[in-house]
């Protein structure tokens, strides 16, 4: 299930991201986006989960303080 997170502090890197989520869900990929605002880079997060289980996490994690900012969650409608 790919969820999208904006709203990442710009020294954020995937490892981090890995590590905060590891003890959640498996994590298939993370891929981290500095195109546009290299001060506000998003990223792509791959889980090896339900659509029940990242709705699940998306209410945990959305809004949440992350390595020095505020972490924003999207659930893409549209997957496969």
């Amino acid at each position: 299930m790919q969820v999208l997170i904006r709203g990442l502090h710009r020294d954020v890197t995937e490892e981090m991201l890995r590590d905060k989520l590891k003890d959640y869900a498996p994590v298939n990929s993370v891929e981290i986006v500095r195109e546009g605002d290299p001060d506000h880079p998003w990223a792509w997060v791959d889980l090896a989960i339900d659509p029940f289980t990242a709705w699940r996490l998306l209410r945990q994690f959305d809004k949440q303080y992350f390595a020095g900012s505020v972490m924003r969650w999207y659930i893409p409608a549209h997957q496969s």
